[in-house]
């Protein structure tokens, strides 16, 4: 992040301060004369300082230069008056040229009920949204009246990204990012319907900018509330991939194709499903072929997949009931995230959650598992209350997950902690249980009618390790059933029963009998 410490030299060395109601930008001027006045006092560049409070009408976007510096007094407020879609968006974005070393400073947007579609990038649904940014400072920054379809901030294809002190509430995705690395995100308070925060390699069409890997992100001493009833998640973290377009392919709605070192995305309306016989090779826009397939072109890529890698959640306090942190799949007419045969190439790792606090009113999964992660480290967290720790999906595309859970505090657990199996793959396993009803556990949903279940037949193991941990106020034992192929290298509850692990020599676990050690010969009781 070196580069974000200089940037506020390179912006004051440029010798350029201005105040933008010396162009006419006023509380008192109306929508037309603000924009054409703040426009011209951001282009180009500079520091630029509105010292007036008040709410200032905006109807169009507002395009940021390099080297710009907006630095808003307390109680300075853009509100939208029309139906557009960017309030702020880099001038670099609209030709895919990198913008660098851009603050925003004291901010807040007012939403006033006003959203649109966007115009001027494809697929950039936000009040504020950067694509093709290095160097990019948001900080001290409000918006609290979101609607529902735009998101509150989206930053595509980015590096070094700093987010702090900001407010976001509403009724869409608070920060969406995609294609980029090195974030540090703290100092949040979060009321959102969804996605607080969205890390997506891949995307629907209707949002899809630009494709890549997410990675190095910090995400520090955020609160995410929960929002009116809704089941939701506090973070998405979505991966995608494809392979090389050829003749005969079926592909369906968001699909997306390589061909010629250029990346398609099928934009035919939701459902449709085709089999192929027309290539795309154009670079811009969408084409429609003879076989009636409509590709959208994306960018030019020699890559297949998309990963999101490196992600921290430190310090957090969960409030929002639902997968608070979910590694997600999508299979629906809306979207696939995977085109078929490629399900196990992209993931996730890497992904930690230390010192955070998890508290709701509602059911709570800290960690919902449908796309591929390959590890995950819990420790020093307070959980109260959980209805799952961990759950592992029926259709995920992993091999083995391996999780660490270490010095946490398990607050108020009223049930016991189980892994449950068809016979093929994990369904379920979290800590501590998922409620299964009074007629045993309850399968997943069937897959919708005419989409594929692209299940393979290799369970999931779980490799997990669990030690220093407290469970205070609460009275239950393990339970593992149905064969579930759960390997615990050390487990500090005691098991009910220990014969349906599939240990290693020198597996360590607790029974309710003493302490167990396995060895080449079977479990051993060293408590006698």
């Amino acid at each position: 992040m070196n580069a974000l410490n200089n940037k506020n030299a390179e912006i004051h060395a440029a010798g350029v301060v201005k105040n933008p109601k010396t162009y006419g930008f006023s509380p008192t001027a109306g929508a037309d004369q603000n924009v054409a006045a703040l426009q011209a006092a951001v282009s180009g560049g500079g520091l630029i300082v509105i010292d007036t409070p008040g709410v200032y009408e905006l109807n169009d976007t507002i395009l940021l230069d390099s080297n710009t510096k907006l630095v808003c007094s307390h109680g300075v407020i853009f509100k939208k008056v029309a139906p557009y879609c960017n309030v702020l968006l880099n001038r670099g974005a609209l030709t895919k040229e990198y913008n660098e070393n851009i603050t925003i400073d004291g901010l807040e947007i007012s939403v006033n009920g006003f959203e649109a579609p966007p115009t001027l990038v494809h697929g950039l649904r936000a009040q504020v949204g950067f694509f093709y940014i290095k160097n990019l400072t948001i900080k001290n920054f409000v918006c609290v009246d979101g609607k529902e379809y735009q998101f509150l901030m989206y930053i595509v294809t980015w590096e070094n990204l700093h987010i702090e002190n900001v407010k976001l509430a509403g009724d869409k995705d608070g920060i969406k990012l995609n294609n980029g690395h090195d974030a540090i995100i703290k100092n949040l308070d979060l009321t959102t319907y969804d996605d607080g925060m969205s890390l997506c390699g891949t995307d629907y069409q209707s949002v899809v900018v630009e494709v890549g890997d997410v990675y190095n992100v910090r995400y520090t001493n955020v609160t995410d509330h929960q929002y009116k009833n809704i089941f939701g998640r506090t973070c998405l973290i979505y991966t995608g991939s494809w392979a090389d377009y050829a003749d005969g392919n079926e592909y369906r709605s968001s699909d997306f194709c390589l061909n010629n070192g250029k990346l398609y995305q099928c934009v035919n309306e939701p459902g449709f499903v085709q089999t192929s016989s027309t290539a795309p090779t154009h670079s811009s826009g969408i084409v429609t072929g003879p076989d009636t397939l409509s590709w959208r072109y994306i960018q030019d890529c020699d890559f297949y997949h998309t990963h999101v890698y490196n992600v921290t959640f430190d310090n957090c306090i969960f409030e929002k009931s639902g997968n608070l942190l979910a590694v997600w799949d999508e299979r629906s007419p809306f979207h696939r995230n995977y085109y078929p045969g490629t399900e196990k190439i992209p993931g996730a790792w890497g992904i930690s959650i230390t010192n955070c606090k998890v508290n709701a009113s509602a059911e709570q999964v800290l960690v919902c598992v449908m796309g591929n992660l390959k590890d995950l480290i819990i420790s020093n967290c307070v959980l109260d209350d959980l209805e799952a720790l961990i759950r592992v999906d029926a259709t995920a595309f992993n091999d083995i997950v391996n999780v660490s859970i270490t010095g946490c505090t398990f607050r108020n657990i009223k049930h016991p902690l189980v892994a449950l199996h068809n016979g093929k793959k994990v369904i379920d396993w979290a800590l501590p249980f998922t409620r299964v009803g009074t007629q045993g556990y309850l399968p997943p949903e069937p897959p919708e009618s005419g989409l594929d279940d692209l299940r393979t037949e290799t369970p999931v193991t779980v490799n997990c390790y669990l030690a220093g941990n407290n469970y205070s106020n609460s009275t239950f034992s393990n339970i593992v059933t149905c064969g579930a192929r759960l390997r615990f290298v050390n487990m500090d509850l005691p098991f009910d029963s220990l014969d349906n692990l599939t240990p290693l020599p020198g597996d360590l676990c607790r029974h309710v009998d003493g302490l167990f050690l396995y060895k080449s010969t079977g479990w051993v009781n060293g408590s006698t």
